[in-house]
């Protein structure tokens, strides 16, 4: 019976977490895509108040959005630590920052009446829209088989400016997270499921 050496047992404990990062990141960015599609149909449905909450509805709004921005972020920068492009990747990171920072910005300014938040709400969402474009565009010009994820990372470059936006972030980040994580099974039919009454609510809102 062979004996593992120390460099395969350190192989394989990077390889299980490279697994467990990819499942992470897989799972946020579903999540993300999901509550991205979710949130905007109850913003089309409901009609809130967004910009000056004062209802349970206009609350649930903002909540949402922030939510869907933070999840974004954290799914870039879980992203991050395992690249699908090495080249540009830092740039996952800065995404990731901007996105947590433009859904708190969101939150203090929306529901809590904080006026000053709003430069990180709007700092945060260019940072991660240009981030975003440079990351897409550096992982498309590599040569690595992996360098179609940048078609993602493109689509949902408008999701910082919201509206129309958030629904094509959210298309993206559901065809990423699967992508990510195609391999299990559970979550691909899970994602399935949440995807297709959410697009047919969203489709049908729009029309």
């Amino acid at each position: 019976m062979g004996v593992n050496t120390p460099v395969e047992l350190q192989s394989g404990t990077g390889e299980r977490k490279r697994v467990r990062t990819n499942r992470s990141s897989g799972a946020w960015f579903g999540l993300a895509g999901v509550s991205a599609l979710l949130g905007w149909g109850f913003y089309e449905f409901a009609d809130p108040t967004y910009y000056d909450a004062t209802s349970v509805g206009d609350y649930v709004a903002v909540g949402a959005l922030t939510f869907v921005l933070v999840a974004t972020g954290l799914a870039l920068i879980l992203l991050w630590r395992d690249p699908p492009v090495a080249r540009g990747s830092v740039f996952l990171l800065f995404a990731g920052v901007g996105a947590v920072a433009e859904g708190l910005g969101n939150l203090l300014e929306d529901a809590f009446d904080i006026e000053a938040a709003v430069w990180a709400f709007f700092g945060g969402g260019i940072v991660m829209m240009l981030s975003l474009l440079v990351a897409g565009i550096v992982a498309l010009t590599d040569s690595s088989p992996r360098r179609w994820s940048g078609l993602f990372l493109l689509f949902a470059v408008p999701g910082g400016m919201l509206g129309f936006g958030v629904v094509m972030m959210g298309v993206a980040w559901i065809l990423l997270g699967l992508w990510i994580a195609y391999q299990l099974r559970a979550f691909v039919i899970a994602l399935i499921v949440a995807f297709v009454p959410a697009v047919a609510t969203a489709v049908y809102l729009y029309l």
